[in-house]
């Protein structure tokens, strides 16, 4: 289990090196770091360099004093505030121990009240000035709460919820999804919070606008906060629900600026916020209803060389190939020469190349005239060469063993083309490194390439007699 402290504990132990032992500062400090680590300390969130004969001196109280101080004043300037805030956003900006600091010493509170403050005047006045302070107000909590999520409240949420209802200016907007996008790294109490005030209408409305790239590319991020699981805190979270809401709701308006936005970077992270959502049968069937298909075919015509789109189209068409009727159309439809044309483009880059190989074994799962086509637009030479220049990464190895089985297994009359091309001796090969982590799936695809393959029972009976 990992130690921790807390930097009163820190301080004291230099504090005591320098006025005990008489240390220089830089020695104690290397004295303390060496005592603590060698007790398996973790000093991450400790900041290390700071000034400990009264810990007033360190920059970060003096900043939050002085904001304290500026705030309760009625003749304040900004520019003395929006002076502090610079600087609090530097010393956040260090290191994640300067933000536990000023986390602890209250500067979100400050933060907060600054932010709704200003708010209300902006509702009633909306001018230029007000948008550049809340902005830098924004900023400041990005920096603040990066890495600490905890800090957000239920005032947070509910300021988050009214300024998304009512604020138009885009960079506001932008300023204030880059916070909520903040809030939701690693927290699911946060997400769940959020998701309840109904935040997916006003997602829903700005990808619905489309006329500013950054508010939706925002949006879209924000959308895919709300379908993580990454949060080891909570055993069971709510990322499926999210994602099947959203997906409701989102899923057509995506498709709609998929159609209208072909060129990356933008048709990149849209066909990752779809795929993203694709989390049921009928959610896939509406994307096709709304032309998804077709929009897909487009973007790879446009952006074949592109690796970003590569692996992103990918990602959808693996998540779309989950509906049967789907998977069918977009077969029909020639996607099967694509595809092999563009593992063969891409092969050299084995990130995208296990995306493809994996879109290759979800397109012909279970579809014996599915896996007649690929094998005639040369899926075989293209999935092996793969394998071949990759060796080394599991990614290109498994998913490369899910293309092969699931194209054979019903269509055994291929299995002669894989052995022409070595197949057998690179299956071996890749057992050999990753039978610990995949072997099952090595051996599947050796069984049914009917290759010598050794399978072990995993389940045996003892021979102990049952009684009646």
């Amino acid at each position: 289990m990992v130690r921790v402290i807390t930097q009163e504990t820190y301080d004291e132990v230099v504090k005591e090196n320098i006025e005990e032992f008489d240390m220089s500062p830089a020695d104690a400090i290397a004295d303390a770091k060496a005592q603590f680590e060698a007790q398996g300390v973790d000093l991450s969130n400790i900041i290390k360099d700071l000034a400990l004969h009264s810990t007033d001196n360190h920059l970060i109280t003096t900043i939050l004093n002085r904001l304290r101080q500026l705030c309760v004043q009625n003749d304040y300037k900004d520019d003395e505030i929006l002076l502090e805030l610079d600087k609090l956003k530097v010393e956040c900006d260090k290191e994640i121990a300067y933000r536990v600091k000023a986390g602890n010493e209250g500067a979100y509170n400050i933060l907060i009240d600054l932010l709704e403050s200003r708010l209300k005047i902006y509702f009633e006045e909306s001018n230029d000035k007000d948008c550049r302070f809340i902005i830098k107000v924004l900023s400041t909590l990005v920096s603040l709460m990066n890495m600490q999520p905890d800090l957000l409240e239920q005032r947070g949420v509910d300021l988050i919820k009214s300024s998304l209802d009512k604020i138009n200016n885009e960079d506001m907007i932008v300023h204030l999804l880059k916070w909520v996008n903040m809030c939701c790294i690693q927290h699911e109490h946060n997400r769940q919070r959020l998701f309840q005030t109904e935040i997916g209408e006003n997602l829903l409305k700005i990808i619905k606008s489309g006329s500013h790239a950054q508010t939706v590319s925002e949006a879209m991020q924000l959308v895919r906060k709300f379908t993580l699981d990454d949060d080891i805190r909570v055993e069971f979270g709510k990322a499926h629900e999210h994602a099947r809401d959203l997906g409701i709701k989102l899923l057509e308006p995506l498709t709609s600026y998929l159609k209208a936005n072909i060129k990356p970077p933008v048709v990149s992270e849209v066909m990752l916020t779809m795929a993203t959502l694709l989390v049921r049968h009928e959610l896939c069937a509406a994307v096709a209803d709304a032309g998804g298909d077709a929009a897909l075919f487009a973007v790879l015509a446009d952006n074949f060389d592109d690796v970003s789109v590569a692996a992103q189209a990918s990602k959808l068409i693996t998540a779309l190939a989950g509906n049967d009727d789907v998977k069918k159309k977009l077969i029909k439809a020639g996607l099967a020469p694509i595809i092999v044309s563009l593992l063969g483009r891409h092969a050299g880059n084995p990130n995208v190349a296990g995306l493809i190989l994996k879109c290759i074994a979800a397109l012909v799962l279970r579809e014996p005239d599915h896996s007649r086509q690929f094998f005639d637009s040369g899926a075989p030479d293209a999935i092996v060469e793969c394998m071949k220049m990759h060796p080394d990464q599991a990614n290109v190895q498994k998913n490369g063993c899910w293309a092969i089985r699931n194209m054979v297994a019903r269509c055994r009359e291929q299995n002669s083309r894989f052995h022409e091309l070595g197949v057998e001796s690179i299956l071996n090969a890749a057992y050999d490194k990753y039978a610990n982590a995949f072997g099952f799936d090595i051996k599947s695809a050796l069984r049914d390439l009917e290759c010598d393959v050794k399978l072990v029972e995993q389940w045996t009976g003892t021979g102990v007699q049952m009684e009646r």
